[in-house]
Formats: C-alpha cells, structure tokens, sequence
C-alpha cells in the first residue's frame, strides 16, 4: 500500500500535517491582525487563551475535515489531490479569517478591523 493511498496511514499524517500547519498559520495571522489593530475579544481573558482554546481546535477540526474529505475525493492522482485539498483549506481558512479573525462586534484601531499590512486584493 502507497503512503499517500487513500484511507491509509499516510493520508491521514498529511492531513495532521498539512491541516495543522495551515491551522497554526491561521491562529498566528489572527493573532498579529488583532494585535495590529488592538482588538480586545473577550474583555478580561486574553486575545491569546481565546485562541488557544477556542481558535486552534475549530481551525484543526475544519482543515482536518476538509483535507480529509477533498484528499479523498479529488481523483486517483496524489498531487493533484494534495494540490485540490491544500487549496480548500486555504479558501476555508481565508473564510475563516474573514468571520473572526477581523470581528466586526469588537471596536479596534483599524477600519473594519483589518490590519493595514493585510493586502487590499484578498478579500476579508
């Protein structure tokens, strides 16, 4: 059996791989967005509690999920299936960024809490 055959071993290690990489990489970019913009989340618990224990597991179950299904159902070719779900995660994350990570209900220095390093062409 290959390591990246479907159903296998090595599926779901680049799927921790892979989805836990881009959720950290999620949680990171949100943290420096409401940092640049001091945005206060939560009032008296931390930006930083809050993601730990609320943005990490939702990122890592939605990209694991998602790499799971797509991988799986992309076609018989791996790279092509690794490129298709390595893209939905990033459309799901950007998604995701776009929800929480530039929160509307909480009042920051930034207009639309969007930092302004963040690149006018990607849509939030």
């Amino acid at each position: 059996m290959a390591f990246g055959a479907k159903g296998s071993k090595g599926e779901s290690f680049l799927a921790v791989v892979v989805g836990g990489g881009a959720a950290f990489g999620l949680v990171v970019l949100t943290s420096r967005a409401w940092k640049a913009c001091h945005v206060d989340v939560t009032g008296s618990v931390p930006n930083g509690l809050t993601l730990l224990f609320l943005g990490v597991p939702i990122a890592l179950i939605v990209n694991l999920v998602l790499f799971t299904l797509v991988f799986r159902y992309a076609g018989k070719a791996f790279l092509f299936s690794l490129i298709a779900a390595a893209i939905a995660i990033a459309i799901a994350d950007l998604a995701l960024f776009s929800w929480q990570g530039t929160p509307a209900a909480s009042p920051g220095t930034c207009p639309g809490n969007v930092p302004p390093w963040w690149p006018t062409w990607i849509p939030t």
